[in-house]
């Protein structure tokens, strides 16, 4: 092929995308629909918990405009699915599908992906030899992940790099499957899958890939909820925007080139790293940019894993004061409160609970970081977020930190019906489960494929 177009639905299924979108890319003769589904943007939770952060009828929504487009047109779909991307969340979708295909009245058949990581493989990994180091150099992580680790996790993921999704591929091209569903996914890999495998250019397809990531969010304006489409041959690729509202300019597809890393002209992959300082971008037309020149440098294969363990339970309580003295004197009320609360706690180990304060209006969103300093503010909100052995023990000490914090006696004080407001009733919110990422590691691994496992599906079932 002297050229392959991809038309990537969205940013995230679950979040829309304008029909009218789709039918343009669908008129500019796509190769493949793509759509990514997977992240870690919305914490550990979701993953420990086994539960989706989208919702199951704008997924549906998304799925069933994808999959009906691919069917009327006789092309592939490449989607990961389920958020964090374990099984359990794969298998959510996959009831979705089943509803799919009765509604639109057609069988499907559906390579499946996982992306979820069998821990006896992956302790054989490590008992054998393999290395995982961690990719941030954080105390709770491992320097290198132990057998421990993978004992403490509820369970593990791995990004899948393209090289599963082209397997399956071969799939389709055999007439054995008529699209692709994939777990936990290198986001860059779901658009990059179809474009490798006929030999298009690493350096550019990547590159087109981390501009497609995202949907529309790379063009002007950007949205989260559309798509973009994307062309690329030997030499260059082309990026545009289906939607006539939306244009793709050299700053905003620069930036996304730029977008969610420490070092902005590099973005690892599992086989390499892409180099975009000698990346050169032209507005090719009102609405194209042309983007060429970019290096992709290789390296020893690598994954990235993702796990989690269960460190608690939360109880929060909201509550906001305007009082210029209580908020003048807050920073030494808190830690007042929290001696209190300790001592009247002193039958519990204060290892089974932690007791923290968000204080928006001072410091409630960058804590420590906050370059702000001493700032005035008329009101306050405060967060009183407690996480305890159990969610009993998180309620209760919740409750008495509330309390204490409500009546806390400080000098020059005058309001002494309470410090504080509360815009709910109940005050306090039992918050659930609290999970931690304890793997956050990059395996090394010599056959991409070897950890995700395929199997054919077929729909309705």
């Amino acid at each position: 092929m002297d050229e392959i177009r991809v038309y990537d639905v969205s940013a995230q299924i679950g979040y829309g995308f304008p029909v009218e979108s789709l039918e343009t890319a669908l008129k500019w003769n796509p190769h493949v629909l793509v759509a990514q589904g997977t992240s870690t943007d919305a914490g550990p939770y979701y993953l420990g918990a086994g539960t989706s952060y989208t919702e199951s009828e704008c997924v549906k929504r998304d799925l069933k405009l994808i999959i009906k487009a691919s069917r009327e047109f006789g092309i592939p779909f490449i989607c990961s699915v389920g958020g964090a991307g374990a099984d359990v969340h794969v298998e959510g979708v996959l009831r979705l599908i089943n509803l799919i295909s009765k509604d639109l009245g057609t069988k499907l058949r559906i390579a499946v992906v996982s992306g979820e990581i069998d821990k006896d493989w992956l302790k054989k990994k490590l008992l054998s030899g393999s290395k995982a180091g961690r990719l941030v150099n954080i105390s709770r992580l491992s320097e290198y992940l132990t057998i421990d680790d993978v004992d403490a996790s509820v369970r593990v993921v791995a990004q899948m790099g393209p090289e599963p999704i082209i397997k399956a591929l071969d799939l389709y091209f055999r007439g054995e499957v008529d699209g692709i569903i994939t777990g936990r996914s290198l986001d860059v890999g779901v658009v990059a899958a179809y474009p490798l495998k006929f030999g298009m250019p690493k350096n550019l397809v990547y590159h087109m890939s981390k501009i497609l990531e995202c949907g529309a969010i790379a063009a002007e304006p950007g949205s989260s909820s559309d798509g973009i489409f994307g062309v690329v041959n030997k030499d260059y690729f082309l990026v545009k925007p289906p939607n006539p509202r939306r244009r793709c300019t050299v700053t905003s597809v620069a930036a996304h080139s730029f977008y969610e890393r420490d070092n902005p002209y590099m973005e690892k992959l599992p086989e390499g790293y892409l180099d975009v300082t000698t990346a050169k971008y032209i507005q090719y037309d009102e609405r194209t940019v042309m983007v060429s020149g970019s290096r992709f440098v290789p390296q020893p294969y690598t994954i990235k894993l993702e796990g989690v363990k269960l460190v608690g339970f939360r109880s929060i309580s909201i509550a906001g004061s305007r009082d210029p003295i209580f908020i003048k004197k807050i920073k030494s009320i808190l830690e007042d409160v929290t001696e209190v609360v300790k001592d009247r706690l002193n039958h519990i180990p204060q290892d089974e609970y932690v007791i923290n304060f968000r204080v928006y209006g001072i410091n409630g969103v960058m804590g420590q970081y906050e370059p702000v300093k001493n700032p005035q503010p008329h009101e306050v909100g405060i967060i009183i977020d407690v996480v305890a052995k159990t969610q009993e023990k998180a309620n209760s000490i919740c409750a008495l930190v509330r309390a204490t914090l409500l009546h806390h006696g400080f000098e020059e004080r005058k309001t002494t019906a309470g410090n504080i407001a509360f815009p709910f009733s109940p005050s306090d919110f039992p918050a659930g489960p609290v999970f931690e990422f304890n793997i956050w590691h990059a395996l090394e691994l010599e056959d991409p494929t070897e950890p995700f496992k395929i199997k054919v599906i077929e729909f309705p079932r």
